[in-house]
């Protein structure tokens, strides 16, 4: 195994590995099991391995490098980069810094794209222009079952306005064993609109969970709850749990399935609004790491099914979604990536003003230009439209919004 390894042929030396479990858990198996298992795409097998080598000698520099790439590999970022930061800790050559500064600088990129990712500790500040601030419609007049109602000058039209924004936030994980870490984090988020303060918002949330390696994937669990505050007053309080499994088919790509439960709970004037819902769903992402600008493509499937808790059928609903995404690094630490993604809405009974039941169909294009100045700093370009169309007039609407942002993480 250790020749198969130090050759570089990896897949010869999980073979090998898989020959003889009898000697699972022996200190030096394990480091070239791990090695071998994270080369071929069995990643969290792999990281057990080496999870159970590093319990036992905990100075093996490269057994830790392979743990962190693994992680990296599965988008456990907080993870990878722990682990590859103990390293620093300890002054390695240079080569290895350099290797390792390579995988921070990709983290932070991939983080500043992907808003479901946060570091430990950061900051972020934003302006830009949205042309729908509240999410109007850009029609002038309605048709109900009663008679034609105009919109000119009302808040269901859009309004166009500057802003904005300051993002703070963190997480802290604590590893528990080789196979459990627990975590926890905080994120608050304050959008202000240059005039149109009204419809400014303030997002607060906080998770808790675990992550878990099991069989041939990462678990995640996740108990999160959330306030979002517009024009300065409580508007909705969301509270989930979700649970995912991640896990690599192959050493360039992963997959996910995930689940999520729900409940809102609105103010009092739109408690009526108030609902709990379910969203099923899959995730592949495939990457050409050995292609020059490291592209990666996925694809991206989930069914939401909500109930409303007021007994409004008429705002039940349920709603398909795709979305393809891709991305690429034209330059050292500058990654551009781009999302399409399309839906519908099919809610569960006629509306009383409009006779009808709602239907709607949308889509989005969005694409986001993340450039790491240096392992703590960060600039972000995004820009995104959407557009809905509904068999209910109040529903159509356009949306373009574009911002640039800074981002100091820690």
């Amino acid at each position: 195994m250790r020749r198969f390894v130090e050759a570089g042929q990896f897949e010869q030396a999980w073979r090998a590995a898989q020959a003889q479990p009898q000697l699972v858990g022996d200190v030096h198996f394990d480091f070239l099991y791990g090695v071998a298992a994270v080369n071929v795409g069995r990643v969290a097998e792999g990281l057990l391995a080496l999870e159970r080598h590093l319990a036992a000698v905990p100075a093996n520099d490269r057994a830790r490098l392979e743990l962190a790439r693994g992680y990296f590999l599965l988008g456990e970022y907080a993870r990878a980069r722990s682990e590859f930061e103990f390293v620093l800790r300890y002054n390695p050559p240079t080569g290895v810094r350099t290797n390792i500064a390579g995988f921070l600088q990709a983290m932070q990129v991939r983080e500043a794209a992907d808003r479901r990712a946060t570091a430990r500790v950061y900051a972020e500040l934003g302006a830009g222009r949205d042309n729908n601030v509240n999410g109007g419609t850009f029609r002038d007049e309605l048709q109900l079952v009663f008679g034609n109602v105009s919109l000119v000058g009302s808040p269901s039209q859009q309004v166009a306005d500057d802003f904005a924004q300051l993002a703070l936030g963190g997480q802290q994980v604590l590893r528990v064993s080789n196979r459990l870490s627990v975590f926890g984090g905080v994120d608050l988020d304050h959008r202000a609109n240059r005039e149109q303060s009204l419809y400014d918002q303030t997002n607060g949330a906080v998770n808790i969970g675990f992550t878990n390696l099991a069989g041939q994937a990462l678990w995640r669990a996740t108990l999160a709850a959330s306030q979002l505050r517009v024009g300065g007053d409580r508007y909705r309080d969301l509270l989930s749990l979700g649970v995912d499994a991640n896990w690599s088919p192959g050493p360039d790509s992963s997959l996910m399935a995930f689940v999520q439960y729900g409940e809102q709970r609105h103010a009092a004037a739109e408690e009526v609004r108030d609902g709990r819902g379910t969203t099923l769903g899959a995730m592949f992402t495939r990457s050409f790491g050995g292609v020059a600008s490291a592209p990666s493509v996925g694809l991206r499937l989930s069914w939401t099914q909500e109930k409303n808790l007021r007994l409004r059928r008429d705002l039940d609903r349920e709603m398909p979604l795709l979305r393809l995404f891709a991305s690429f690094a034209p330059a050292e630490r500058l990654r551009i990536a781009v999302g399409l993604t399309a839906w519908q809405q099919r809610y569960g009974a006629a509306d009383i003003g409009f006779g009808s039941v709602r239907r709607d169909t949308g889509s989005s294009v969005d694409l986001v230009a993340s450039l790491a100045i240096d392992e703590r700093w960060s600039l972000r370009a995004e820009a995104a439209t959407w557009r809905n169309r509904s068999n209910q007039d109040l529903y159509d609407s356009n949306r373009r919004a574009a911002s640039l942002k800074l981002r100091y993480q820690f």
